[in-house]
């Protein structure tokens, strides 16, 4: 290796990231809508990978490449509201993002950018509610909820997640008319079954309250 070489590499050693790591990092300037669509499209193929879906499964997401993917997705929807700020989905996409990297706050707040845009999408409150329940923004999810339960008043999930916003803001008695509800129109639903028999430990003391949405699965 020349001396330049050396220097280079004790240069990049001292900074703590490579050069191919610094390149990821650069936030791309879209200057037209055919940019907009390579590079969220490029986005999702990156991050979506490792997403719950209702259709299959999820990549790894604790590998340094999937952490990789996932910043790198993060860079890209950001250059993408940069140019679009109406582009609700990309920040819904950037929220779903964060959450695979389990970064509450960043996720919430992405989630709410989204919901501000996109009124009329149940899912879109919905991801705005838990996390808002997540960082103790409990008053914003309980609005949330039952603005999504507005959109479809008759959704057993919907009428699920009211009654979580509900518990974990301590209105048990609220939370307990919701969940019966959703059970109501669809008693084989398990998570729901179990939210109710929560509830029920919370009222009569044997649960403590819990102060933001993660405590309900601690026990």
């Amino acid at each position: 290796m020349t001396m330049f070489g050396r220097i280079l590499e004790l240069a990049s050693s001292l900074l703590g990231c490579s050069k191919q790591q610094r390149l990821s990092d650069i936030v791309p300037t879209i200057r037209n809508d055919e940019e907009h669509n390579r590079y969220y499209k490029e986005a999702s193929n990156l991050v979506m990978p490792y997403f719950k879906l209702l259709d299959g499964g999820q990549k790894p997401r604790k590998t340094s490449k999937a952490r990789a993917d996932l910043r790198r997705g993060i860079v890209l929807y950001g250059a993408i509201v940069s140019y679009a700020p109406s582009n609700w989905n990309a920040y819904w996409l950037m929220g779903k993002t964060h959450q695979a990297l389990q970064e509450p706050t960043a996720a919430c707040n992405a989630f709410g950018k989204a919901y501000a845009i996109q009124k009329e999408n149940a899912d879109v409150a919905r991801e705005y509610m838990v996390e808002c329940l997540e960082v103790g923004q409990t008053s914003e999810g309980i609005a949330a909820a039952e603005h999504a339960l507005s959109l479809e008043p008759r959704d057993s999930g919907l009428l699920a997640n009211l009654a979580l916003a509900y518990t974990v803001a301590g209105r048990t008695s609220e939370a307990l008319s919701k969940v019966e509800e959703s059970i109501s129109i669809d008693p084989s639903d398990k998570i729901t079954v179990n939210l109710k028999r929560v509830i029920r430990e919370i009222i009569e003391g044997t649960r403590p309250q819990p102060k933001k949405l993660s405590d309900l699965s601690s026990r």
